[in-house]
């Protein structure tokens, strides 16, 4: 038992080492102050910025990294990370654990407040909030895609499985969780599972404590459709929801550390013509969007210096295993990898730093490597998973045994559709692929675009053949992406349906030795490949502009996207 709790402890350290490592990109200050250039929104105390996705604001339902973003404002999870991505508390001022890691206790901060949509206090802030939100995110009943996350708690899977009638499953009632309130300002949680990056876990937004009376009386199917059906306890409140749209959020005086909120607004604007975006940001509407390549140039030819930001975000095809879609078919979906030319993706519709994905996780730190891609590598002869252009003789091998495999004569009886979310980047993808399956393969592909709230139905529906998506880390850990495609996980979209590989997650979550940890997630990487459920297609790399309104305490970072709660304007 000594030398288990030995490793166990030695597990945090290198975990904790490797975090900070990973996330050294530093806080971002403004380079282009002083130059004159792009003054940014007149609007007094208040910023603009992109955010791509606002569908869902209810955070038991959210997966998107933008949603995610604007919750971290509006919420206090019971730690936040600060500029540096450094644990810091939240809704909870202190904390501690057992000597195995097994039980946390956190001490809530009296004096947090819950507000509604015109900043009114309705209630306090007490431990009860995140007991009762986390038995939401296991409630069967909610469907949430994140619902996993609630499952590390002692029996909480049991009871999952028992609450949504699963054939065989023991009695487990919610007093038998790992998750409860011992009072109203101390929580206390138990593990099932050793998580040497519990912490990391801990600040991720489906973690947000809820208000259970406000939430009550609102009612579970309305909760987080619009500013007035959400109580707030962060840094900031939203007043205003346009769907698709807007968001807007002012600064909550009632937050505990509002005198360090400069800000007294920030609006989220999203965007789907990338030249509209960059006209609003030279109008001075606008103080932060993502650019493409073409406008990184335009704006460097004129003395400008775009800010460059790696956030982990692997994207790629997630591809319908089930028998729905010709795309059931291996051989099929092999063909379709291996028809795909990274390069000319990267060259023809991003033109910036986009990198070819050796691997799919990406932004995770190894063990005994700078990266774990790298351990995936190294297992893989050293040789890169996924190929920068296309194999078009593998490719065309491949679809010989899909059209035998699907009962086909010809590749023209293959049914394939690629469907996408609206953006003018997202058409441009959908189209270059389809020109390369055409020319590789002689498949001939539809393309589907839809808004982003009927591309996430029908994603989750697996209604669909092939669709465009992506996935960044939520903690710096290779089980942050690998879990993704466990049979019964929410974010599992595929139908991917592997005991093998959910045999490996299984022990990996029992592994408590690093290295031996680590080789199980290669096997898991290693097993994608042959299996290809998804299709990786690049690693995002995002560059960006701000305006010289926004002076220096802010950030973009991995595992938070934005963070502007400490930004400090110009005078």
């Amino acid at each position: 038992m000594k030398n288990r709790r030995f490793t166990r402890i030695l597990a945090v350290a290198m975990l904790l080492m490797l975090f900070v490592t990973s996330s050294a990109s530093a806080a971002m200050t403004n380079p282009n102050v002083g130059q004159g250039l792009y003054p940014g929104t007149s609007e007094a105390g208040a910023i603009s910025v992109e955010c791509s996705t606002m569908s869902v604001m209810n955070p038991i339902l959210m997966t998107y990294s933008t949603e995610f973003s604007i919750s971290r404002h509006v919420w206090d999870c019971l730690v936040k990370f600060d500029t540096e991505n450094n644990v810091i508390p939240g809704a909870a001022e202190s904390w501690e654990s057992s000597e195995d890691g097994m039980v946390w206790t956190f001490k809530i901060r009296e004096g947090g407040k819950w507000v509604n949509s015109k900043g009114e206090v309705i209630g306090d802030v007490t431990a009860k909030d995140f007991v009762f939100a986390f038995s939401e995110l296991i409630n069967p009943a909610n469907a949430a895609e994140y619902y996993y996350f609630g499952t590390v708690f002692k029996n909480a899977q049991a009871y999952y499985d028992y609450v949504s009638g699963v054939e065989g499953a023991a009695e487990v009632k919610f007093e038998d969780v790992g998750i409860k309130a011992l009072d109203d300002y101390t929580l206390e949680l138990e593990l099932e599972n050793f998580l040497p990056y519990f912490l990391q876990y801990v600040k991720f937004e489906v973690m947000t404590p809820v208000y259970e009376p406000f939430y009550t009386e609102v009612g579970a199917d309305k909760y987080g459709t619009s500013p007035e059906t959400i109580a707030y306890n962060g840094p900031f409140y939203m007043t205003s929801w346009v769907l698709e749209n807007s968001i807007t959020t002012v600064k909550n005086p009632e937050w505990h550390d509002a005198a360090n909120v400069n800000l007294e607004k920030i609006n989220w604007v999203k965007f789907t013509d990338t030249n509209v975006k960059y006209n609003a940001f030279l109008a001075g509407e606008m103080d932060l969007i993502d650019i493409t390549g073409e406008q990184r140039a335009m704006f460097e030819a004129e003395g400008f210096k775009p800010s460059f930001y790696e956030g982990g975000y692997s994207f790629y095809y997630w591809v319908n295993t089930t028998d729905t879609s010709d795309m059931r078919s291996v051989n099929l979906r092999r063909a379709v990898e291996a028809a795909f030319n990274r390069t000319q993706i990267i060259d023809t519709v991003f033109k910036n730093d986009n990198k070819v994905p050796p691997a799919f996780t990406y932004g995770i730190t190894g063990v005994n490597t700078p990266t774990f891609a790298d351990a995936v590598m190294a297992a893989n002869g050293g040789e890169p998973l996924y190929s920068a252009t296309a194999d078009v003789e593998a490719a065309k091998t491949y679809l010989a045994a899909a059209l035998e495999e699907l009962g086909y004569s010809d590749a023209s009886e293959i049914k394939l559709s690629i469907m996408t979310s609206e953006g003018t980047q997202n058409e441009l993808l959908s189209q270059v692929i389809q020109e390369q399956l055409r020319v590789a393969l002689g498949l001939n592909a539809d393309i589907e675009i839809l808004t982003i709230t009927e591309w996430r139905a029908r994603r989750n529906a697996k209604e669909f053949d092939i669709c465009h998506g992506g996935w960044g880390p939520d903690y710096n850990d290779p089980m942050t992406d690998l879990d993704l495609f466990e049979s019964t996980g929410g974010n599992n979209h595929t139908g991917y349906n592997k005991p093998e590989y959910d045999a490996l997650l299984a022990q990996a979550r029992l592994e408590v030795d690093m290295v031996a940890r680590e080789q199980l997630f290669v096997q898991m990487e290693l097993m994608l490949k042959e299996d290809a459920p998804f299709i990786p297609t690049y690693w995002r790399s995002e560059d960006f502009v701000v305006s010289e309104k926004m002076l220096e305490g802010y950030s973009r970072m991995p595992f938070v996207a934005y963070n502007f709660i400490g930004t400090v304007l110009a005078k």
